[in-house]
C-alpha cells in the first residue's frame, strides 16, 4: 500500500513539474510580447511627435480647402442657375422664332408653296395605317 501512495506522489509530482515548466515558458512569451509591444508605442510616440507640426499644417489646408470648395459649390449653384435661365429664354425665343417664321410663310401665298403644304399634307392623309399622324408629329416637337 505504501507502494501505492509513492507512485501516485511520483505521479502527481511529474504532472505538477510540467505544469509548472509551461506556465514558465507562457511567462516568458508573454515578457517577449509585452517588450514588443512597448518599443513600438515607442516608436509611435517618437514619430508623432515629429511630425505634430506637419499634422498642424495640413489640418489648417484641410481647412481652408474646405472654404474654398463652399465658395466653388455656391459659385457652380449660381452658374448652374444662369444656364437653367438662358436655357429657358433660348427656348422661349426659340419657338417664338418658329412660330413667326410660320405666320410669314403661311401670309405669303405663292404658288409654290401651296404646293408643297398640298403635297405633304396628301402623303400625310394618304396612309391607311395611321401610325403616323399630323398630332404625333407636333407631340414629338413639343417633347425634344
Amino acid at each position: 500500500m505504501i507502494w501505492i501512495a509513492i507512485a501516485i506522489q511520483l505521479i502527481l509530482s511529474a504532472g505538477l513539474l510540467w505544469a509548472s515548466w509551461q506556465v514558465w515558458m507562457l511567462r516568458n512569451s508573454l515578457k517577449a510580447t509585452v517588450h514588443t509591444v512597448e518599443s513600438w508605442i515607442a516608436i509611435c510616440e517618437e514619430g508623432l511627435a515629429v511630425s505634430q507640426p506637419g499634422l498642424e499644417v495640413t489640418r489648417s489646408g484641410v481647412g481652408i480647402a474646405r472654404q474654398q470648395y463652399q465658395i466653388l459649390q455656391s459659385q457652380l449653384e449660381k452658374i448652374r442657375n444662369l444656364l437653367s435661365v438662358v436655357g429657358r429664354g433660348v427656348s422661349f425665343v426659340g419657338s417664338s422664332w418658329q412660330k413667326s417664321r410660320k405666320k410669314t410663310s403661311k401670309g405669303s401665298s405663292t404658288s409654290t408653296n401651296k404646293k408643297s403644304t398640298d403635297s405633304s399634307s396628301t402623303k400625310l392623309s394618304g396612309k391607311s395605317s395611321g401610325s403616323k399622324s399630323l398630332g404625333s408629329k407636333q407631340n414629338v416637337k413639343r417633347r425634344r
